[in-house]
């Protein structure tokens, strides 16, 4: 049995993520997205309100696909059509993830990190008893599946969730079911021992006991060889006292029953019966092995992918309570960046709030330069770009009304830090050591953001070293998105009219007002640091 909720062929196993994985984080401030993630979302009185308790293992599946780019349109689109159908589909995803992970919990209280495990001779029997009952809770939740699914198959149209549906159909088949279904039955005896309990509304008291016929062979010396198990069940008989409890007229139909009986006197008799009892059950156990492995593998993941899909509905609900637009992003070629009315996702759902979207079409470029007055939004629409294109790349929606890029897995941030007590080091020398790593780990189709990269030192000595590192990267093929205040560097590029360049700047009002859109347009010479001292100066003089 298969999942393949993810990938059409292939599970979850040795998926590789990105180079500097927390850096992706950190800088992109996707922490928020995780943790909306993790609770449910509903409305109440116009605001949005998130459930108290918090599913960690949401945020947690979520953050691992995020962080684990796609290779091919295909993938990409694969994924994007199952999760279509499971935003649609709230009781499908809601009782999925709700089964698997019940079936987890369930599974670690009978013992799911044990049953492998050697032991002495004295625990074989818990361990036979463990596994019968997790035998029991495989068949019984691959049924409930079965049927969730089933009620739901004519409303797939991802050829993910159609899939799914039908290899559950073909690997757990009714008559498959019936047979597990019987083979536990058969030894129910030994699960629930010989222990009295009542037939429901009867008012009969009954014990469970075993029925086993084994057929042999006589071999030399009129001992018994090559034993063969012919039947066995577990059959439903009336309670008796113990006989000396009995009275005389009871002792005397017990006497004179029609059925053969053996009382086994001895204590070694019984032994022996009982060792017998359990090897015989524990082969019957032993049978079904290859099936309960293959359902270790199916319910873990399970588990991991519908929690990722669950993970995505949780934000999904969110987006369309706080009014944000949402797209199913398309996939071209490396040199193509567009997009309508795009946000910084992170940030729109901290505040449930729709920011500012930008639109731009960038066709036949590599170098993006974004420059223009300070707190303009150049960071907060380079993280834009950021999210979106990871989103793009683990099979997501974007926060956008439209999205289209190519596939980078070589994905780097370049955002700069601010000093602590914990650098070795300048702020120059550790930007440049973190510049000197993502150079090593470059590779084919890579995608650099650089957020005020190298102003830590002189505006002509950073300026010198962005040119030069710049310069670098697109003449080898690499894609930079890149913010920048080094104004004579972006001079510098718009005046030699590189050819894989494009330029957008913070748009600002001619009384400085920002619009936090970004527009089309060669580099300003100035950040416009007059208009924030001017803002600044007169509150301060004001109180």
């Amino acid at each position: 049995m298969k999942v393949c909720l993810l990938y059409a062929d292939k599970e979850w196993k040795g998926i590789r993520p990105y180079y500097d994985c927390e850096s992706i984080v950190n800088d992109l401030g996707l922490e928020v997205l995780f943790q909306v993630a993790e609770r449910d979302q509903e409305e109440r009185t116009g605001t949005v309100r998130t459930a108290l308790q918090a599913d960690r293992h949401l945020g947690e599946a979520l953050k691992k696909v995020m962080l684990a780019p796609l290779s091919s349109p295909e993938e990409i689109y694969y994924r994007q059509a199952v999760l279509r159908d499971l935003t649609q589909d709230e009781e499908f995803v809601k009782g999925l993830y709700g089964i698997s992970k019940d079936m987890m919990e369930r599974w670690e209280r009978l013992g799911k990190n044990e049953m492998d495990k050697p032991g002495a001779a004295r625990e074989r029997g818990i361990q036979l008893v463990s596994r019968i009952k997790q035998l029991h809770l495989f068949v019984n939740v691959l049924a409930q599946i079965k049927a969730l699914c089933r009620a739901h198959r004519d409303r797939f149209s991802s050829q993910g969730l159609k899939d799914f549906a039908d290899r559950l159909s073909e690997d757990f088949s009714d008559e498959w079911e019936e047979k597990l279904r019987k083979a536990l039955r058969d030894i129910a005896f030994f699960e629930e021992g010989e222990e009295e309990y009542s037939l429901e509304g009867s008012g009969t008291n009954k014990v469970r006991q075993v029925r086993m016929v084994l057929g042999c062979q006589v071999e030399s010396g009129l001992k018994l060889g090559a034993l063969k198990l012919e039947s066995l069940e577990t059959i439903n008989k009336k309670f008796r006292k113990p006989r000396e409890r009995l009275s005389l007229s009871e002792k005397m139909k017990v006497t004179f029953a029609s059925e053969l009986t053996v009382i086994l006197k001895g204590s070694d008799q019984l032994e022996d019966l009982t060792r017998l009892e359990n090897q015989v059950v524990e082969y019957v156990v032993k049978c079904f092995q290859p099936f309960m492995k293959e359902c270790r593998a199916f319910f873990e993941q399970l588990y991991f992918e519908t929690a990722f899909y669950r993970a995505c509905y949780n934000l999904y609900v969110r987006s369309s309570l706080s009014g944000l637009s949402l797209c199913y992003p398309e996939v071209c070629e490396t040199d193509c960046l567009s997009f309508e009315n795009l946000t910084e996702y992170s940030m729109a759902t901290y505040r449930s709030r729709v920011p500012v979207g930008n639109d731009g079409n960038i066709e036949g470029k590599m170098l993006l330069v974004i420059t223009g007055a300070n707190q303009g939004g150049k960071s907060t629409f380079l993280r834009s770009l950021g999210i979106a294109q990871i989103m793009l790349q683990c099979g997501m929606f974007v926060s956008a009304e439209r999205f289209r890029s190519g596939i980078f897995p070589h994905f780097f941030p370049h955002f700069t830090r601010r000093e602590d007590s914990a650098m070795n080091s300048g702020r120059l020398d550790e930007e440049l050591g973190r510049f000197d790593r993502i150079i090593a780990h470059l590779g084919k189709d890579s995608l650099v953001l650089l957020n005020e990269s190298f102003a830590t030192t002189t505006e002509e000595e950073g300026s010198n070293i962005a040119y030069d590192m710049i310069r670098a990267l697109t003449e080898a093929g690499v894609k930079v998105l890149t913010v920048t205040h080094l104004l004579s560097f972006a001079r510098r590029v718009y005046e030699e009219k590189w050819p894989e360049a494009e330029f957008l700047r913070a748009e600002r009002t001619a009384d400085g007002r920002r619009t936090y859109k970004m527009i089309q347009g060669s580099p300003e010479l100035t950040s416009f640091g007059l208009d924030l001292y001017d803002q600044i100066i007169p509150a301060h003089g004001e109180g």
